[in-house]
């Protein structure tokens, strides 16, 4: 015998089944939503504020590098003028001098024994002077009377000029030996510190033979070499800023002051030299210098560093973060200075959030934010 079900009742089995299979489905589409969000938020690009540089404007320089080798403006050699023996040197390597101050002498014996002889000589030129004189006035006298021909006068005129001249002889040989007598005493020429004792109290020195070495520390001059490319921007009374080994991050200025008319010979270099201030005396001859001219200072410029800067297709282009999304900006940009630093001349404006660091291509519209460092105890 057969069960019979009535067809009302199976309706509402199926309406029922159907309900709950649409109910699980549901379940399970609500669950998946909720597994999907974090896995959306991990999806979001974070940058570090190390990573992001908001624009503002700044101050520009663009500079050339220099470097080079400090040397003394000013320096000196102090050599003898006379030869003897040196019987005083009265400073040391490393003492200041003043111009005109006593460093050395030598020995006068006998330069005040010729300049003695020469004295002598100047007094028998003068008495034979006065001798000559009053000959001629008497046979000038003789000539007036027809005592004497005018042949015999003119033999005592000569004899007269020949005297005046042997005595004006003799007193510039003895002007001469007085001199010498001065250059025995050997004098600061520049005001500076002494950097050479070349020769010692008792050794007989020749004439120009070197004695002392004396530098002027309180102007100094950068010698650098500057590609021909670039020579045309660099003039005279341009700023240049310049660190020296032994001075750790301390900043030294100074400024153009010549520049050499020809190249370094083998090369396309031109040597350009600046002259530095340093009235403390603080930098020494020698001592490495390295820094930059600066060519061009910008007012208001918006910058960059150069690492931020991107290329595509002969495009330079930026990643910005705008409204948590990485966008793609173009732009134009100007040189980069000697830090690494780009102006942009159109295509991003102050405020912009640009990345700087080079992460590798990032999508377009990809969600990102910023992560701030949270403080440890």
């Amino acid at each position: 015998m057969s069960l019979m079900i009535p067809r009302r009742t199976l309706l509402l089995a199926g309406a029922t089944a159907l309900i709950g299979a649409a109910a699980v489905a549901g379940l399970a589409t609500v669950r998946n939503n909720r597994a999907a969000e974090p896995l959306a938020r991990e999806q979001a690009l974070e940058f570090l504020p190390s990573d992001i540089v908001v624009l503002a404007p700044q101050t520009l320089e663009r500079s050339l590098p220099l470097t080079g080798t400090l040397t003394p403006l000013n320096e000196a050699t102090v050599k003898a003028k006379v030869a003897g023996e040196l019987v005083e040197v009265a400073v040391r390597e490393g003492e200041r001098v003043q111009r005109g101050q006593v460093l050395a002498r030598i020995d006068t014996a006998e330069l005040e024994a010729r300049a003695a002889a020469k004295r002598a000589d100047v007094e028998a030129a003068r008495a034979q002077r006065v001798l000559a004189e009053k000959n001629r006035a008497t046979q000038q006298t003789l000539l007036g009377k027809n005592f004497i021909s005018q042949s015999a006068f003119d033999s005592t005129q000569s004899a007269y000029e020949v005297a005046v001249a042997r005595l004006r002889a003799a007193e510039a040989d003895l002007a001469v030996a007085q001199k010498a007598l001065g250059d025995a005493v050997l004098t600061a020429p520049i005001s500076g510190i002494v950097s050479q004792r070349l020769a010692q109290p008792g050794e007989r020195v020749a004439v120009d033979a070197r004695i002392l070495a004396v530098v002027d520390l309180s102007r100094l001059q950068l010698e650098a070499a500057v590609p021909a490319s670039e020579i045309g921007r660099v003039k005279v009374g341009q700023p240049v800023a310049f660190r020296v080994d032994g001075f750790g991050a301390r900043e030294f200025a100074g400024h153009i002051e010549r520049i050499n008319p020809s190249t370094i010979a083998g090369s396309r270099s031109i040597n350009v030299y600046a002259v530095i201030e340093s009235p403390d005396g603080m930098l020494r001859g020698g001592l490495f210098a390295q820094g930059g001219l600066t060519l061009e200072r910008v007012e208001g410029a918006l910058v960059i560093p150069a690492a931020a800067l991107r290329e595509e297709l002969g495009q330079h282009f930026v990643y910005v973060l705008d409204g948590g999304v990485v966008k793609k900006k173009p732009v134009t940009a100007g040189a980069a200075d000697g830090a690494g630093q780009v102006q942009v001349l159109a295509g991003l404006a102050p405020g912009d959030r640009v990345v700087t660091r080079d992460l590798g291509a990032l999508r377009e519209g990809a969600p990102a934010r910023l992560v701030e460092t949270q403080r440890r105890d």
